[in-house]
C-alpha cells in the first residue's frame, strides 16, 4: 500500500499495536474502494485518500492498550497516533487522521468533542468525509475474515446501492454496513442501501 511505502513510521506502529494486520489491510482496500465510487460531492482528493487509507490502517491499534472488551479503542487509536511522533505527516494532517481513526465506531463527529471542535471548519469536514467511509468499510468486514471482494456502486434513481461482491454468504456485512452508514446517508443526502452480489 502506499501509504506503507511513504511512511516509514506506520510500520513501527502496526508492529507495536497491530494484532490483525489482515483486518487492516482489507478495511483499508475497502475504504479506498468505497472512496473511488464517487458517492460524496465532491469526490474525495487524492489527499483525502492518503489519510483515509492511514485511518484505516490505524483505527485499531487501541486494542493494544484496552481492556479485552475493547471499549474506548477508538479513542485510544486517536491517542496514539497524535502522541506518535511522525516524521512525514504534518501535525494537521495527523489531527485528521487520528479523529477518522477515532470516529470509526460509536458516536458521529461532533462539536461537543473538544479535539474535533478544534478544527478548522474545512478539516472538520474532511474528517467527516472519511470518517463516513472508514465506518462502512469497517462494517463491511465486521467479522475479520476478509469475505468481501470487492464493492461496487449502482445507482437508480435517487437511490445508491453498494453491492457487496463475495463468493461467500455476506448477509453479516451487509447488516453491519447498513447500520454504521449513518454518516454517509447524512453526506450524500440520499438513501443507500447494501446488496449481497454473490
Amino acid at each position: 500500500m502506499e501509504s506503507l511505502a511513504r511512511h516509514p513510521e506506520l510500520r513501527v506502529l502496526l508492529d507495536r499495536h497491530e494484532t490483525e494486520p489482515p483486518h487492516v489491510l482489507h478495511v483499508a482496500t475497502l475504504a479506498g474502494q468505497l472512496a473511488s465510487l464517487d458517492l460524496l460531492t465532491p469526490p474525495l482528493e487524492d489527499s483525502e485518500r492518503h489519510e483515509l487509507e492511514l485511518a484505516a490502517l490505524l483505527h485499531d491499534i487501541g486494542w493494544s492498550v484496552v481492556e479485552a472488551d475493547g471499549r474506548r479503542h477508538h479513542k485510544e487509536s486517536a491517542r496514539l497516533i497524535r502522541e506518535f511522533s511522525w516524521s512525514t505527516l504534518a501535525p494537521e494532517a495527523v489531527a485528521r487522521v487520528a479523529l477518522t481513526a477515532r470516529y470509526h465506531r460509536k458516536s458521529l463527529p461532533s462539536d461537543e468533542h473538544e479535539s474535533f471542535r478544534q478544527l478548522p471548519s474545512p478539516d472538520q469536514q474532511r474528517v467527516r468525509r472519511m470518517s463516513a467511509l472508514l465506518r462502512v468499510a469497517d462494517a463491511l468486514d465486521r467479522r475479520h475474515i476478509q469475505r468481501v471482494d470487492r464493492v461496487s456502486l449502482q445507482r437508480i434513481g435517487e437511490e445508491f446501492t453498494i453491492q457487496v461482491h463475495s463468493t461467500d454468504e455476506v448477509g453479516t456485512e451487509c447488516l453491519a454496513a447498513d447500520k454504521k452508514s449513518d454518516l454517509l446517508r447524512e453526506l450524500v443526502a440520499a438513501p443507500v442501501r447494501f446488496a449481497a452480489a454473490v
